[in-house]
């Protein structure tokens, strides 16, 4: 199986899907979207809904700040407003924290067993399994989730707003305490 943040498929040959079938095993649908169109076709539990709306929210918030510090932070370096910088560093830290808990609701969403949990729904399709769910038990500690690049790229993107939140809040001090300026006046 492969997924992103809206789908997760299942990742079969053909010839594999047309064996599958022989024995049994649905083959439909190859993916399930996590945004389904109508309530009835939608099978996840609450906790999904509410994670993956955090999810998207702290995303735009994240990008929010980071659009809102940009002007801030031109601002204050064209106008030499010392305060403007500090708050452009605080904005880029706090686009750091923000795109954290994103990633980090991402990460605890693909960790988490619905079957563990006790589904509440007569599917049981919360778990990802295509087909009935009892000869699938043994299985499911077997998976792997594995992440691509977008991950580790978003994860590289916390620790470059970070350290911009720091480089900003000591372009901050260097504005406030430059002996050249005090020299000048």
């Amino acid at each position: 199986m492969n997924g992103g943040i809206w789908t997760m498929c299942v990742s079969l040959e053909e010839e594999e899907v047309t064996m599958l079938s022989r024995v049994g095993f649905p083959t439909e649908p190859l993916c399930t979207n996590y945004l389904a169109e109508s309530d009835e076709e939608e099978p996840r539990a609450d906790w999904q809904h509410r994670m993956q709306n955090l999810s998207i929210s702290c995303a735009l918030v994240c990008l929010i700040v980071l659009g809102s510090a940009a002007l801030v932070g031109a601002f204050g370096i064209c106008k030499h407003q010392i305060s403007a910088v500090l708050v452009t560093g605080v904005m880029y830290l706090l686009a750091g924290l923000f795109a954290m808990f994103t990633l980090m609701i991402i990460h605890f969403k693909r960790i988490q067993r619905v079957s563990t949990r006790g589904s509440s729904h007569g599917d049981h399709t919360g778990d990802g399994v295509v087909g009935p769910q009892a000869p699938a038990l043994p299985l499911l500690s077997a998976r792997e989730f594995s992440t691509a690049w977008s991950l580790e790229l978003g994860w590289g993107g916390v620790a470059l707003a970070t350290t911009t939140s720091l480089l900003w809040i000591l372009l901050s001090k260097i504005m406030r305490y430059n002996p050249l300026s005090a020299m000048l006046l």
